[in-house]
């Protein structure tokens, strides 16, 4: 997100288990010692659908290209995809080493789950372009992230073309395109 509205930013790399997680100094910022954690202006903001809606609001929210509506209806509509990312998807296709034995226990049923949100998501995408208002937004960054390259590889989404296609849009944006190369 900060790469896509081309703002200045430190990327500072943990892992989920690194011990700095644990310190005081950072979990005064997030208490639940987890990453993605931002620092903006002194305001501290963890998870990255949050950090996300964030951002678009406060930095992306004016212009021809803005990531975040300005109108109430497209703001719903944009916590509306967040929001059912983070339900009807995440859980189900996490690929965390914590959720390994979890993930192989499940695997019949969240493929199923998995199918379904998908199907959601290409008969939208069918429609349109991108999820909200006709034009890229904060809503196709986060379903993406939820969706993203390595998760992505781990679901046959041949069934999905519609979803395929702008999976592939939302990851061949110049900003997507420069972070991976840069943290790849």
């Amino acid at each position: 997100m900060a790469a896509e509205l081309g703002l200045d930013y430190t990327h500072v790399p943990l892992t989920w288990d690194d011990p700095k997680l644990k310190e005081p100094e950072f979990l005064a910022l997030n208490p639940a010692g987890t990453i993605p954690t931002i620092v903006d202006d002194g305001f501290a903001l963890a998870d990255s659908l949050a950090i996300n809606l964030y951002l678009a609001k406060k930095y992306g929210s004016s212009g021809p290209n803005a990531l975040y509506p300005t109108v109430p209806e497209g703001e719903a509509e944009v916590w509306r995809w967040t929001l059912w990312a983070q339900g009807h998807l995440e859980p189900w296709v996490q690929r965390d080493a914590l959720l390994a034995d979890l993930r192989e226990a499940i695997a019949s049923q969240a493929a199923k789950v998995v199918t379904k949100a998908l199907s959601t998501l290409d008969i939208v995408l069918g429609k349109r372009p991108w999820l909200v208002g006709g034009r890229f937004s904060v809503a196709d960054i986060n379903v993406a992230c939820v969706l993203s390259p390595s998760r992505a590889t781990a679901i046959d989404m041949h069934a999905f073309p519609n979803v395929v296609a702008w999976h592939r849009r939302c990851y061949e944006r110049p900003a997507a395109a420069m972070v991976r190369r840069r943290f790849a």
